[in-house]
């Protein structure tokens, strides 16, 4: 299989339409996303999901609301196979409730007409509903528990702010991400919180709750790499991999592009959300490093082949977000065998394995990839396995199962 780069969407503009208008139309694109999404039609969310019991191993004598996503509550084996990790994770704690003798009621996390209509002893969400719901809950006595998926909101909008502040000094360019997080009370209201990641989002959250469990993301399994055959000594030094979701911004992507634009003799591979209908006014402000740099090349979404394709060619993963829970993305090229290169923000820890950035700065990650490209093959080799063995004993879905039902046991019993 051969991986193909993307062409640049932007090339036959100049003789399609006038200067003018391709001035104009990113600022348009601007003012739409952030005034006028409302008017844009959206799918109604999934039915609640009521009296789940699937996990049950005795008498089940309480009550439990599960505000999350309950797709996978309904998912036949072959397809939660296939399933994103967080839609498993929303089955897993509907059956570990279960174990603990609730019977689950799942309702997704963006269903704003859910009402509860009985009494719940516990409750487990997430996100703006969970919000919505707290005070009829608090007011039936329920155990609440936030399942925080992301940092505490006002970290993660001061330092969306500060990559938008930074991009404006370095280049000139104004790029402001809307606050995805309004103000809330959901962590201090909450009787604990459940934190994904590595304890640096637990940090966060602790002055505002006196009960905060870490919980480690889940990574994919895949193909194991073959580490014999792997070029450590030559090629698969020189290219990086990196792989982000929506956001750019957010995820750092302009500090990569600048930093391996200086980088001739190191290669990016960038896989994601390149969606220029989503991100043209970043892709228009970094056309050149994208599109026109002979080493970056812009590939978009791969599947599961061209990810492993893409791991035997690369030796390690770089990502600069500025506010993760746990990053997935890191997570599924560390079981690939990449050696990880990461923001504290990230949430993966990297001790004896893999890099994390002392800060977000072009240079910073310069250095960094340099030192790695330039590190003696069989410590690259060590560590590329040390990733590996990481990712399939610590970020493991059985891991993941045991240790939320421990941190619920614990909760629940106080």
């Amino acid at each position: 299989m051969m991986i193909r780069e993307l062409p640049d969407p932007f090339v036959q503009e100049k003789s399609k339409e006038p200067a003018l208008w391709l001035r104009v139309r990113p600022v348009l694109g601007r003012i739409k996303r952030r005034w006028f999404s409302w008017l844009e039609p959206k799918a109604l969310p999934p039915s609640p999901v009521i009296g789940f019991t699937g996990g049950a191993i005795g008498p089940l004598k309480k009550r439990a609301l599960l505000v999350y996503l309950v797709q996978a509550l309904n998912k036949s084996p072959e397809e939660l196979r296939k399933a994103p990790t967080n839609t498993v994770q929303s089955l897993e704690i509907a059956r570990a409730l279960n174990r603990l003798g609730y019977t689950v009621d799942a309702v997704d996390w963006q269903d704003k007409a859910f009402v509860p209509e009985r009494h719940y002893d516990v409750c487990v969400g997430m996100h703006y509903n969970y919000g919505r719901l707290l005070p009829m809950l608090k007011a039936q006595r329920t155990i609440n528990i936030y399942y925080a998926t992301g940092a505490y909101w006002q970290f993660e909008n001061e330092a969306e702010a500060a990559r938008s502040d930074y991009l404006l000094k370095r280049r000139g360019i104004d790029i402001r991400l809307p606050e995805r997080l309004t103000a809330n009370d959901w962590a201090q209201e909450s009787d604990a919180i459940v934190a994904l990641g590595d304890g640096f989002n637990e940090a966060l959250y602790t002055p505002h709750n006196k009960q905060v469990f870490s919980i480690d993301h889940v990574a994919i399994p895949s193909t194991p790499p073959n580490f014999e055959s792997k070029d450590f000594q030559g090629e698969a030094r020189r290219n990086f991999l990196c792989i982000v979701g929506t956001g750019l911004l957010h995820k750092g992507v302009d500090l990569v592009l600048e930093a391996f634009a200086g980088l001739g003799d190191c290669h990016l591979w960038l896989c994601g959300g390149l969606h220029p209908n989503l991100e043209e006014e970043f892709m228009r402000a970094y056309r050149k490093e994208l599109f026109d740099t002979p080493n970056i090349h812009p590939v978009g979404v791969v599947d599961r082949q061209g990810l492993n394709q893409l791991g035997e060619m690369c030796i390690a993963s770089v990502h600069a977000s500025c506010s993760e829970s746990m990053a997935t993305s890191v997570l599924d090229t560390m079981v690939r065998g990449l050696i990880p290169i990461v923001t504290r923000e990230s949430g993966v820890s990297t001790e004896g394995l893999g890099m994390t950035f002392r800060e977000a700065t072009v240079e910073e990650i310069q250095r960094c990839v340099l030192e790695m490209a330039n590190t003696p093959p069989e410590v690259c080799r060590k560590m590329a396995k040390d990733a590996y063995q990481t990712a399939i004993t610590r970020y493991t879905l059985e891991r993941y199962i045991h240790n939320m039902e421990q941190i619920l046991r614990t909760i629940l019993a106080e």
